[in-house]
């Protein structure tokens, strides 16, 4: 492609062929001008029909098996010529205007290093699910409050209240951009690590000292799905890690406010883990005395966070089938089966 790109859009694809196709369609609809955007596509997996279209569409194809997600958008970032990035899950599709909606917010503030917009949630097949169906993250209703938000270096205090507490403006990295070097440095080595891209995203914008950008206009549409990662147990675990990283980073950048708020959501996260490999455990009729081990684990835990003992059956259904699995294995193991089936959700 002639010319330097403004805007580069690493396009991420892990063993998920099925939706790459329109997340692609969505970049070709772009007002954007061509010429002014490139696209770097990195996937594990070769196809060499979907890799003519993505010549054709005049993108950078690299191939990657490295399966931690911060390493391998990494490399792919560093592939990338703009000096500003943005980023598209497969699943996911950007709306024609989103591009030059966020290369008009960095031209208004040229100073400014990350931007965030709001979702709109599509279903699999690509259709509008009414927002009444939306979970809360999705809505984001602070935005209809405030508008658009802009925070410059000045607003730290204001930073934590806003993106972490009143708002999910650290969710879904398809409504993300940020200047590329901010992703340079031990900044940059900081989100290789990581299993949370977007909310990595969000905390290396606010700690660059740059202003932010949060948008509420809905430019990105986000495909919302049971077989989505989030819903497997598994991953909590590696939230938790993440989490825990990403409060280190804090504390590091003197900003004690972000790195306890890090701490709560790893100690969450790692509520979530264990009373989902507890459940897990007792659906597949695991030995008795080693579900009562970790049924003790889990309210040690609940005992050391007063703040994860909400009164709620996410919270203390782990705890009891832990416990009465201990007496009654077979019934209860039916029922745990039952409640992963219902959640969707596997151990």
């Amino acid at each position: 492609m002639a010319g330097s790109p403004e805007i580069a859009v690493v396009v991420g694809d892990y063993s998920r062929r099925r939706y790459l196709p329109f997340a692609l369609a969505s970049l070709g609809a772009q007002t954007l001008a061509r010429e002014r955007f490139e696209i770097v596509v990195t996937k594990n997996w070769r196809d060499p029909e979907v890799d003519r279209s993505l010549a054709a569409l005049g993108a950078t194809i690299l191939f990657d098996e490295e399966p931690r997600i911060g390493r391998w958008l990494r490399r792919a970032v560093n592939a990338c010529r703009a000096p500003i990035v943005t980023f598209l899950d497969d699943d996911d599709e950007f709306e024609p205007e989103r591009l030059e909606r966020v290369l008009g917010a960095f031209a208004e503030h040229p100073e400014l290093g990350f931007y965030r917009n709001r979702v709109r949630v599509i279903d699999r097949e690509g259709r509008s699910v009414p927002a009444v169906d939306w979970r809360e993250l999705e809505i984001d209703p602070a935005f209809d409050r405030t508008g658009p938000v802009y925070l410059d270096r000045h607003d730290e205090a204001r930073v934590l209240d806003l993106v972490a507490l009143h708002s999910h403006a650290t969710f879904n990295s398809s409504t993300m951009a940020v200047r590329r070097d901010l992703l340079e440095g031990s900044a940059g080595a900081a989100f290789e690590t990581t299993e949370l891209p977007d909310l990595a995203l969000a905390l290396l914008g606010i700690l660059s000292g740059r202003p932010l950008f949060l948008d509420d206009r809905r430019l990105t549409r986000f495909r919302y799905y049971r077989e989505s990662v989030t819903h497997e147990v598994p991953w909590l675990s590696r939230a938790e890690s993440s989490f825990r990283a990403l409060a280190e980073v804090a504390a590091r950048h003197a900003r004690p406010d972000l790195a306890e708020w890090l701490d709560e959501n790893a100690v969450h996260f790692g509520r979530m883990y264990r009373g989902g490999e507890l459940v897990g455990r007792v659906a597949a009729r695991g030995d008795r005395r080693e579900v009562a081990q970790r049924t003790a684990g889990y309210l040690r835990l609940l005992g050391r966070h007063p703040k994860e003992r909400a009164w709620t059956v996410d919270t203390w259904a782990a705890a009891i089938y832990g416990l009465a699995y201990v007496v009654l294995p077979a019934p209860v193991a039916r029922f745990a089966r039952r409640r992963l089936v219902a959640r969707g959700m596997s151990a």
